[in-house]
């Protein structure tokens, strides 16, 4: 008798697998789509306003506006003191254990913390603005300090819905905050208000999104009574914490525009900063897509965690190799039309911008296929690697910054960032290979490289042979048939990828449904059954 059982059990706990991976697939996708849709209208937003506020200021007027919105930006990060990751881990360990009211303690207490830091974090970054500031800049740098608190304390309510895996609730906020930035920043550019009408634009937006976070977060989690945060959690969380801080910190080093301060400090050429920001920003956005997808899995890794680790190693590769699908062709892409999409959104006196952003755009592939293992080892509380390792790469990218800077500008301070990703995406996945035994399936991430290689090819092809504008508008609908042809040539897109995503665009608004299953259709065919 109980060798029957074992065939029997096995095969129940095989559905039981079975029917994980497709919630998850569901949920994933689920949360893309509304992550997506946040991030597509950000990207249309901050694209299309950037270089109105570009053409309109200059470089050399822009780059001491840029600098200090990335010195107020990392200073919003860091300040967080890692709260809003630990706001994420442990609300959604303890959401998906049934403990709501200790999810709804470890919320609270975080929130008050943010707030109490939020406020010290812009009383300091006041006094410095009118003690050391450029006085010709202060009342700019006065508005976007007085944005910091609002941005530092919308982290918490934002990554309280992602702890419950629901991220629509904070598609509507950063919608209508993203909206209002943009309308105001166009009226103010309009009545001539100048970078001054941009500052207040960038500070009332995140204070209306942090506003409808707030009220969105008590709307399903208010009612609930406080728990108690047991030592034994406040310990783990304080850890937690502090780590998180460490790596914020290292990331405004490897993954962030740190390369900004060498550029300022060792090249004599301050349009350079322009260049650079530039060129990184619009590399930021075309990562939008695939970060949609990475912030979506992080809530479904973070809420597993909580359900059980069995299926977190197949959901780290699968989301690494579906992060690369989204970004290789629009990073590569880009790279292969800089000169054209430069020319035609900045004009002449951007030209040097082309070669950065060119460099920038390919050295950022790594960036898209960190993610997911980073997101596995801060899941599994493995982040002593990511600061030890942090340190490494950020090493490598101030000493590139010292060399290369001062005589190759923006250009230099990219091979610089990208050097620093690489090596850091190389022993991250070394080390969760090893430590947490990941099938990594090499073969299937060399078919989607060589995809885009494929594609590159296309596209640089009809970019020598036909010029301009128009060159540049083939190369896109060229390069998008050339990526879809590819994935299905070379066996990239594979039917058990199919599958599961068909079953992913199952929880998908009805109307998109159709249009996604033709794509999956073209690049896989069809299978009969959904795979595990």
């Amino acid at each position: 008798m109980p060798r029957q059982g074992i065939p029997a059990n096995n095969a129940i706990i095989k559905k039981l697998m079975q029917a994980s991976s497709v919630g998850n697939s569901q949920t994933i996708a689920r949360n893309s789509f509304w992550f997506s849709l946040e991030m597509l209208f950000s990207f249309c937003a901050a694209f299309f306003t950037s270089v109105a506020v570009a053409r309109i200021i200059g470089p050399q007027r822009l780059s001491y506006f840029n600098y200090i919105v990335w010195l107020t930006n990392i200073t919003t990060t860091v300040g967080t003191f890692g709260l809003p990751v630990t706001t994420r881990k442990y609300m959604a360990e303890y959401l998906n254990r049934g403990e709501k009211e200790v999810a709804r303690a470890a919320y609270l207490t975080t929130l008050k913390l943010q707030g109490l830091i939020a406020a010290g974090v812009m009383l300091l970054a006041l006094t410095l603005v009118l003690a050391v500031g450029d006085p010709s800049y202060r009342a700019v740098s006065i508005l976007l300090v007085i944005a910091m608190p609002a941005r530092m304390i919308g982290f918490i309510p934002s990554q309280a819905n992602n702890a419950d895996e629901v991220l629509k609730r904070n598609t509507t906020p950063a919608l209508i905050g993203g909206l209002l930035t943009t309308l105001f920043t166009v009226f103010s550019l309009w009545i001539g208000w100048d970078l001054v009408g941009v500052a207040i634009a960038v500070t009332l937006g995140p204070i209306v999104e942090t506003t409808l976070k707030l009220r969105s977060v008590e709307g399903w989690l208010g009612s609930v009574a406080p728990g108690k945060i047991s030592p034994e959690l406040r310990k783990r969380m304080f850890s937690y914490s502090g780590q998180g801080l460490a790596l914020m910190l290292l990331n405004v080093v490897v993954w962030d525009r740190s390369d900004m301060i060498f550029l300022k400090a060792m090249n004599s050429d301050v349009k350079q900063i322009t260049f650079f920001s530039i060129a990184f920003n619009l590399t930021e956005r075309i990562l939008m897509l695939p970060n949609a997808f990475a912030g979506s899995l992080a809530a479904t890794m973070m809420a597993q965690f909580g359900r059980g680790q069995a299926k977190l190693q197949e959901l780290t590769v699968n989301g690494a190799r579906y992060a690369l699908l989204l970004a290789l062709p629009l990073l590569t892409g880009m790279a292969c039309i800089s000169h054209p999409l430069v020319s035609l959104l900045y004009g002449k006196p951007y030209q040097p911008l082309i070669p950065a952003l060119a460099v920038i755009a390919l050295m950022a592939i790594p960036k898209a296929l960190v993610a997911a293992p980073t997101l596995l080892l801060q899941t599994t509380e493995r982040q002593g690697f990511l600061i030890l390792w942090g340190c490494t790469s950020g090493a490598l990218d101030v000493g590139l910054d010292i060399l290369l800077t001062p005589h190759y500008g923006a250009v230099g301070a990219g091979i610089a960032n990208g050097s620093a990703q690489a090596l850091a995406a190389v022993g991250i996945w070394i080390y969760a290979w090893r430590r947490l035994e990941l099938d990594l399936r090499l073969k299937e991430f060399g078919r989607v490289f060589l995809s885009a290689a494929i594609m590159a090819a296309g596209v640089l092809a009809i970019n020598h042979w036909i010029h301009g504008y128009l060159g540049m508008a083939i190369s896109i609908v060229a390069g998008a048939a050339l990526w879809l042809a590819a994935l299905r040539l070379t066996g990239a897109f594979t039917s058990a990828d199919a599958s599961r995503f068909r079953s992913a665009g199952s929880s998908l608004p009805a109307p998109f449904r159709p249009y996604w299953n033709r794509v999956i259709g073209l690049l896989a065919p069809p299978v009969a059954a959904a795979a595990c």
